[in-house]
């Protein structure tokens, strides 16, 4: 594993981490959610399985609509 993949891996263990606690203490809202899941893709990009961490929290289906248009977003972004 390269210095910069272990940089990746730990960067999203920490978002996970994070989202792991909001979700179990109930404080994960729509808004926290969207900052945490905006902070993966940063790291990871759109073109990864990594994201689908963010799945098991997803309340409702705007929340899930929300996070698909970001990821082809961000991936019509990458391709520009």
């Amino acid at each position: 594993m390269t210095d910069t993949q272990k940089t990746r891996d730990e960067a999203l263990n920490a978002i996970g981490r994070e989202l792991d606690d909001l979700h179990f203490s109930g404080r994960l809202d729509f808004d926290t959610f969207k900052s945490l899941f905006l902070r993966g893709l940063a790291v990871c990009g759109p073109n990864t399985d990594d994201l689908e961490m963010f799945m098991a929290d997803v309340r409702d289906r705007s929340w899930h609509d929300w996070m698909v248009d970001q990821l082809q977003r961000s991936a019509s972004r990458r391709v520009a």
